[in-house]
């Protein structure tokens, strides 16, 4: 009677912990108080099988996986462009990321007396990333800048099914303890292994999915300026730009003077005076040393 008291107790336990589950977090597995009876010990199982997976045969198996797997990259691009109407540009491009399957992510705009400048973010399919360069260029009169590079995440993408398997696997074989499990505390300490390793695979498959998306949607950067604010200042015929590009680089040549003025002064003219010195020096004393001799 008393261990069957001790039997719906701990039921109701695990219901209780399996209504909160979803809103409780991950906690650190504990260890096992008692083994499971009529089975082998759980965290031994549990141990042998972490061993398993990080063998060298894992490895190579992970290895194999990114050498066959097609590979993921996430490409970014940037182009700073002058436009004759910034306004007119950037709805153009808004316009043209829906078009693309795209959409934008954010915008800057900022307004001066001479004119608007914005700078927008959007996300379009990699697969038409070169079309909305493309695009991109035919609005502007110029391209000041312009960059593209792109990460290569295959191999982070297999860990994670690596990981991803390694974790079901655990999971299947914590359930099919929890399945056979006969003592109220080995049935809380496996439920309490499973809540774990049910979050982690959460927390990987989440991972997984942003590594998916970050490689299917590359991410462009516009910065529009119009062109009568990237016109230099002139008054009178006067560049004020060029200008100050020549008093810098006058500044420069005669820093730069300086600077080799002062190599030359410490690697040639300091060791030749003290080696024209030591002689003149040493003869002083001499001299010095004998005529107080003679005086004695």
């Amino acid at each position: 009677m008393k261990r069957h008291l001790w039997v719906l107790i701990g039921v109701t336990a695990l219901l209780v912990a399996a209504g909160g589950c979803a809103t409780r977090p991950a906690a650190t597995p504990a260890p096992l108080p008692v083994p499971l009876p009529a089975q082998p010990a759980f965290a031994p199982a549990v141990a042998e099988e972490k061993a398993t997976y990080s063998r060298s045969g894992a490895d190579a198996a992970a290895a194999a996986n990114v050498a066959t797997t097609e590979r993921m990259v996430v490409r970014t691009a940037s182009l700073d462009l002058i436009v004759p109407d910034a306004e007119k540009a950037l709805d153009d491009i808004q316009a043209m990321a829906r078009e693309l399957g795209g959409y934008v992510v954010s915008v800057e705009a900022y307004q001066y007396q001479e004119g608007r400048q914005a700078t927008v973010t959007l996300r379009i399919p990699a697969e038409n990333l070169d079309a909305a360069l493309d695009r991109l260029r035919a609005m502007a009169t110029t391209v000041r800048r312009e960059s593209i590079s792109g990460q290569d995440v295959t191999d982070q993408y297999v860990d994670l099914q690596s990981r991803l398997r390694h974790l079901e696997a655990k999971e299947k074989q914590l359930l099919e303890f929890l399945d056979r499990a006969e003592d109220t505390e080995a049935v809380l300490a496996v439920y309490e292994h499973l809540s774990a390793t049910q979050a982690e695979i959460e927390q990987v498959k989440g991972r997984m999915q942003y590594l998916e998306n970050q490689a299917a949607l590359a991410t462009i950067t516009v910065s529009l300026t119009p062109d009568v604010m990237a016109q230099p200042l002139e008054t009178g015929g006067w560049n004020l730009p060029g200008t100050v590009r020549s008093a810098v680089e006058a500044l420069l040549n005669v820093l730069e003077f300086f600077v080799k003025a002062l190599i030359y002064i410490v690697i040639v003219v300091l060791p030749a005076l003290i080696l024209i010195a030591l002689p003149i020096v040493g003869i002083f004393l001499l001299v010095r040393w004998l005529v107080r001799r003679r005086r004695q």
